[in-house]
């Protein structure tokens, strides 16, 4: 890994969303691991991210010990499989001691037991409905 920033982002999976915020953290100069099941998804990265990927299921602990998520301060979990984010997430959290969790949720009415175990979640279903709400009442959608 480079010698960039002391700091290091892990993001679980590489799909639309994934990519892009490996992308923008690894241009902050942080060092970035992307994990993915589907090598073929570190193509959406494209040719200037210069971060690491790793081709595994992240719900084996192995895979996230090889990303090194002892050391991450932070771990993002986006896949589209809400259960594999949640585990990962508190795998982050509970296990390894990662200080700055977010996961993808599709279920909002969980929010409050990830919030107990120090988990910040992100539905985009409420995101894209309250931008939606917003442009329809003229607003900005900001």
């Amino acid at each position: 890994m480079s010698d960039r920033k002391k700091e290091l982002a892990i993001v679980v999976g590489c799909g639309t969303l994934g990519s892009r915020v490996a992308n923008e953290i690894y241009d902050t100069g942080a060092n970035v691991i992307v994990i993915d099941r589907n090598p073929d998804a570190f193509q959406r990265l494209g040719s200037t991210f210069g971060g690491l990927t790793i081709t595994g299921d992240s719900c084996d602990l192995d895979v996230l010990m090889k990303a090194d998520v002892e050391h991450a301060s932070t771990l993002i979990a986006v896949t589209e499989f809400e259960n594999n984010n949640i585990f990962v997430g508190q795998a982050a959290k509970v296990l390894f001691g990662v200080k700055n969790v977010i996961v993808r949720v599709v279920d909002k009415t969980k929010e409050a037991i990830y919030k107990d175990l120090g988990i910040r979640s992100i539905c985009l279903a409420e995101l894209s409905a309250n931008a939606v709400l917003d442009f329809y009442k003229g607003g900005s959608g900001e």
